[in-house]
């Protein structure tokens, strides 16, 4: 009994370091993900925030000088409903404010689905999104990662909402589903690459026993929340606008080489994960070994393996993002081929832990092969686009089964400030 109240009063503790923490890193400006300062990724956001203020809505999609590798949502949304884009600063707080929305939605999804888990936990569980470097520069800094994050979470409460629903009212029933395919919809227009959750929606819609009726309502639905997208798409003739498309070298080339990186990223966040499985760490190994199927799965690395050791020039590979292990493998490694022999046996032990955590389900395979294929369209490829996204989908979309315990959140919570202490570490020395 006395353990279980120290273990809440460290609970508590935690939760407020985070959240102090998260306030006391907007005051010092904090660049965590090297993409803050007012010199770094915000002008950029700032300078075609300007297009969109001081033009109408039409002609500043259209305007030459607007560059993003997103959809103009972001934009859009400011324009129409923020009134504090005057200055800076004002924009940077009001961006900030909207940020903390997302904590309380992870927490809201987290409740919604762990109905019997101790509230305490689930509350330390959303608080570690305050820990997330990402989520803290771009709250910082006015980027629009978060958005694509607040929509997310909103499309779990409201598809879990109506899988659930046993109302015998189909207004109601309609109108959930309205708000499903809208914002699930407004994901794929805030992060092209959260195309995957419209599609999960409509597939877990589809796979119901609801009316059929109901089925095609949304499939009607997702047609016309497409409709602006496709505009876009005959508007830049591309997927992003033309200068964007350019600077990340969308439909250039295959980028095979991103896939051992985009498995070391992914496989960071599902690491601490692998403790809230029923099993402990020895049985998962042991029973994952046991599997002789699985052995399959590890073949397939050694056949990546072959075609990076033939095709892929590890030396002459750019320098720009690739997540912590290629930075690691910089700074622990003058000699290049003992950095390469670190970063192919990363990419190996990455892909074990994925498919331990994965466990042979065929939708969390899915999840994790959608988004090893798009990191081969991705130039370049950062860690920001898989944190804290994936943390994320493992506690809603994923098909695992969690097991939350004082114990295993604390961890989590730990490993993960251990991440963001390293993360500041390195840019403070970096730009100094």
């Amino acid at each position: 009994m006395q353990l279980k109240e120290n273990l809440k009063i460290i609970s508590f503790f935690l939760i407020f370091l985070s959240i102090a923490s998260f306030f006391l890193g907007y005051h010092f400006d904090e660049n965590s993900a090297g993409a803050g300062t007012y010199d770094g990724d915000f002008q950029h956001i700032w300078n075609n925030l300007q297009i969109f203020v001081n033009n109408d809505i039409s002609s500043a999609i259209n305007h030459p000088d607007y560059e993003d590798s997103r959809t103009p949502a972001a934009y859009i949304i400011h324009k129409l409903f923020n009134p504090f884009l005057e200055n800076k600063i004002y924009f940077r707080r009001s961006v900030f404010i909207i940020s903390l929305v997302i904590p309380v939605l992870f927490y809201l999804c987290l409740k919604q689905k762990f109905i019997k888990e101790d509230k305490l936990l689930l509350l330390l569980i959303s608080s570690t999104i305050f820990l997330s470097p990402y989520f803290r520069t771009t709250s910082y800094w006015g980027l629009e990662e978060n958005y694509g994050l607040i929509f997310l979470l909103l499309t779990v409460l409201s598809l879990n909402f109506f899988l659930e629903s046993n109302y015998q009212n189909e207004l109601k029933l309609y109108f959930v589903l309205f708000l499903i395919t809208f914002f699930s919809s407004l994901c794929l227009y805030f992060d092209q690459k959260l195309i995957i959750i419209p599609i999960i929606c409509l597939f877990k819609i589809i796979a119901t026993k609801k009316l059929i009726k109901f089925k095609f309502f949304s499939i009607f639905s997702y047609f016309i929340m497409s409709l602006p997208y496709f505009y876009l798409i005959l508007l830049w003739g591309n997927l992003i606008p033309t200068s964007a498309a350019e600077n990340r070298k969308l439909g250039e080339e295959l980028f095979f080489g991103h896939i051992g990186y985009a498995l070391t990223i992914i496989s960071f966040y599902l690491l601490p994960l692998l403790m809230f499985k029923e099993k402990n760490l020895y049985g998962l190994i042991k029973n994952f070994l046991s599997n002789n199927k699985n052995y399959y799965l590890i073949s397939l690395f050694f056949v990546y393996l072959f075609y990076l050791l033939i095709f892929f020039n590890f030396n002459n590979q750019s320098m720009i993002g690739k997540g912590f292990i290629h930075k690691a493998s910089v700074i622990l490694f003058d000699n290049q081929i003992l950095g390469e022999i670190f970063t192919y046996s990363s990419f190996f032990f990455s892909w074990i832990i994925i498919l331990i955590f994965i466990d042979r389900d065929y939708k969390n395979i899915l999840i994790i092969f959608y988004f090893i294929v798009i990191s081969t369209i991705m130039w370049p490829i950062f860690q920001e686009y898989f944190d804290p996204l994936i943390i994320i989908l493992a506690f809603t979309f994923f098909n695992s089964k969690l097991y939350i315990s004082y114990k295993n959140t604390i961890i989590l919570f730990l490993y993960l400030s251990l991440f963001l202490a390293g993360s500041n570490i390195y840019y403070i020395n970096l730009l100094n």
